[in-house]
């Protein structure tokens, strides 16, 4: 994962909101992609995102969590992003997201807030509202080192096992799909 399509919010001092920040780094991180064009956000009737830069469409994926924004932009191949930065009480709402399978080896909250970004990820590659992330969304058991996980999507019209790349940044974990 290369460091220019992370972009850390504390840079950008002088936006009232985090709401405001959080959507500047993200269009920073787009621009940052692309040397010269016009680069359009386009939305979907699910809401998610794509571009249009100079009249070519990319697939487009865009998270934030706290003081960092990233991207993942193809022109080729889908994507899905997500970014959550490790924190304990994630231990709060472990029930409303995880099955009992995944609490078995999900069992601190390094690794219950890895599989929030990996159902994250799995929503957003899925693209469509409506997603119970408790049982739909479906991740292996994996280890605390583990750079690549298997997920699952489990819908009606749509089943598909899915790699799930993992990148950790000191207290952020990062997932992403390219299919």
């Amino acid at each position: 994962m290369h460091s220019r399509f992370l972009h850390r919010l504390t840079d950008l001092q002088y936006v009232a909101s985090l709401q405001n920040l959080h959507w500047l780094a993200s269009r920073a991180a787009i621009a940052a992609c692309f040397d010269t064009g016009t680069i359009q956000v386009v939305k979907d009737e699910y809401n998610k995102p794509s571009l249009l830069v100079d009249g070519l469409l990319y697939h487009v994926s865009i998270t934030h969590s706290f003081d960092y924004a990233a991207v993942l932009i193809s022109s080729k191949n889908e994507v899905a992003i997500d970014m959550e930065k490790f924190d304990k009480r994630i231990e709060r709402v472990k029930n409303k997201f995880a099955s009992d399978e995944e609490l078995h080896f999900a069992r601190n909250y390094r690794q219950l807030t890895l599989l929030w970004s990996a159902k994250e990820t799995l929503y957003k590659f899925y693209g469509k509202k409506a997603v119970l992330f408790k049982s739909q969304l479906s991740v292996d058991a994996f280890s605390d080192t583990a750079e690549v996980l298997n997920g699952h999507v489990h819908i009606t019209d749509y089943n598909r096992q899915l790699p799930i790349s993992v990148y950790i940044l000191n207290d952020y974990c990062l997932t992403y799909i390219v299919q």
